[in-house]
């Protein structure tokens, strides 16, 4: 169980970075922050391309043949999707294409750390996996820290604390890959153009369904930020990614004892009613009574009303949870397209929502956000029951 705790602290450690970011730029620049991650995170899954869940997968049955095929087509998908996601924003958002490219680039080296994360974890290396949870954010807060205490000092520009993101990323990217080198050796496998290609279509022809239903899973997360960003105040957008931080710590908690003791728990389910469900109840009811005080005490002025938000996002936990459970239960019995049909439908009802009503209206996207959770557990839950039920005969 030392990984789950290790996750936690390291989205803790993510989370005072947040804070710190918070009061280091103004609210625009933040809402600026969350709007680009969001695009980026999205097309990050096209840079993985399901790999790192293949990946995962593979590892979890001691299938390494093909890793480091996979690993040189996802490098070489990345640069693809960088190039294509950097000419995006030269073409519809100008104003935001520096801190684009680098928020890009912070994120593909966090990636790389994820996917050797998330083969370390379906080995069993727990070393290596904590090493790839825990680097970035300490370097992270470490930047962060030197940049708040010297902001009196230095005329520090937000763009120049991106960059210090990014140094974080690389660094924390070479001590994982050099954690992993005492157990297996990534490599490139680049022989030729043609081969590189080849490799980029195998890779995806794999992970095709990884990739469909990760996309899916992203959006679902971050059509809200994206939609507020399009039809509401810029504050507001803030606000509600402050409270999404919050959530995420949490969340993020959960889903790592889900993959870290997946095989345990799916041989004994009764893990899941006695320990499981208790413990997200407790957390969604203590949320409800501290999340006043959270913001009180965490955030500045302006931010306050985000308890408000927080305490619908919170309710959301519950079903994301076991939402999460059936996901990666899906994909170990190699249902994986199962995932990506169940996903879609809930993520095009999202998409037609908030197109709908074009709201600028906070109040619809902290409602919405954890309603659309509840239903998509009720649509595994009746999947799951209907596969039960079929194959018992």
């Amino acid at each position: 169980m030392a990984v789950p705790f290790v996750e936690i602290l390291a989205k803790g450690i993510s989370f005072i970075n947040v804070l710190l970011l918070i009061r280091i730029v103004s609210i625009d620049e933040y809402a600026d922050y969350s709007y680009v991650l969001a695009i980026v995170l999205w097309a990050s899954v096209l840079m993985d391309g399901g790999i790192s869940n293949l990946i995962y997968n593979k590892s979890l049955t001691n299938n390494l043949k093909s890793i480091n095929i996979l690993f040189t087509g996802r490098l070489i998908l990345s640069f693809l999707v960088i190039f294509l996601l950097i000419t995006f924003f030269i073409l519809r958002k100008q104003e935001l294409v520096i801190i684009t490219v680098i928020i890009t680039f912070v994120v593909f080296f966090s990636s790389f750390s994820s996917l050797i994360k998330m083969f370390s974890r379906g080995k069993g290396y727990t070393n290596v996996d904590v090493v790839s949870i825990i680097s970035e954010p300490i370097i992270r807060l470490v930047f962060l820290f030197f940049v708040y205490i010297t902001l009196n000092n230095f005329n520090w520009q937000f763009w120049q604390i991106l960059v210090l993101y990014l140094l974080a990323g690389i660094i924390a990217f070479f001590i994982s890959f050099k954690s992993i080198t005492n157990f297996f050796k990534f490599e490139i496998n680049i022989k030729n153009f043609k081969s590189s290609l080849y490799q980029v279509k195998e890779s995806l022809n794999e992970s095709k369904f990884y990739l469909l239903y990760y996309l899916m899973i992203v959006g679902l997360g971050r059509l809200d930020i994206i939609f507020i960003e399009k039809y509401g105040l810029k504050s507001d957008l803030a606000i509600f990614s402050s409270a999404l931080s919050l959530y995420q710590v949490v969340q993020l908690f959960f889903f790592s004892i889900i993959t870290s003791q997946f095989l345990r728990i799916i041989k004994n389910k009764n893990y899941i009613f006695k320990y499981l469900i208790p413990a997200l109840l407790f957390v969604i009811i203590a949320t409800q009574f501290l999340s006043k005080y959270i913001y009180n005490y965490l955030f500045p002025m302006e931010y306050l009303n985000g308890f408000e938000i927080l305490n619908y996002i919170i309710l959301a936990l519950f079903p994301s949870v076991l939402i999460y459970y059936f996901i990666i239960k899906n994909n170990y019995l190699n249902k994986v397209k199962t995932n990506f049909i169940i996903l879609s439908f809930f993520f095009v009802s999202k998409i037609f929502i908030y197109q709908y009503f074009k709201s600028p209206n906070l109040k619809l996207y902290y409602i919405v956000y954890p309603m659309i959770e509840i239903a998509l557990l009720i649509g595994f839950l009746l999947y799951s029951k209907f596969y039960e039920s079929t194959s018992n005969k």
